[in-house]
């Protein structure tokens, strides 16, 4: 577990950017569109591509002590867009619109930031989503 908030800090934006990397690059109306997506189009590289950009969200979750549902509800996640995508070319396209690794990340993200103390849970979030709050 990390000894301090700057370390958090580290962990929380490396979450973010490859969450943005994988599925929010390219912005188009309501969908984007990121390296997850383009990848998905070719066989085997996407899910390759998703499982190890997935596992570094869920394991820099686990680092930052990151609550098990929240880790879980990731997982659970990035295993159904790998597991969806594999199918020829429905699978790719279903890659394109399910950005799995962004809301995965923004689980992640939304947890640590509530342990820092950064945010105040909102109806929007579900609960077990959250941390408990640092002591300063």
């Amino acid at each position: 577990m990390p000894s301090t908030d700057r370390d958090l800090r580290a962990i929380r934006d490396s979450v973010s950017w490859v969450g943005r990397l994988s599925d929010n690059l390219i912005r188009v109306g309501p969908f984007s569109l990121g390296i997850d997506g383009v990848l998905s189009w070719i066989p085997g590289v996407g899910e390759i591509y998703s499982v190890a950009a997935g596992g570094f969200i869920v394991l820099q979750g686990a680092r930052a002590g990151v609550p098990l549902p929240t880790l879980a509800a990731a997982a659970a996640l990035i295993a159904c867009r790998t597991l969806f995508s594999a199918a020829p070319v429905a699978g790719a396209a279903f890659a394109d619109v399910f950005t799995a690794h962004k809301w995965a990340a923004a689980l992640i993200v939304r947890a640590i930031d509530f342990k820092l103390g950064a945010s105040v849970p909102s109806a929007r979030w579900p609960m077990w989503a959250m941390a408990t709050p640092r002591a300063a």
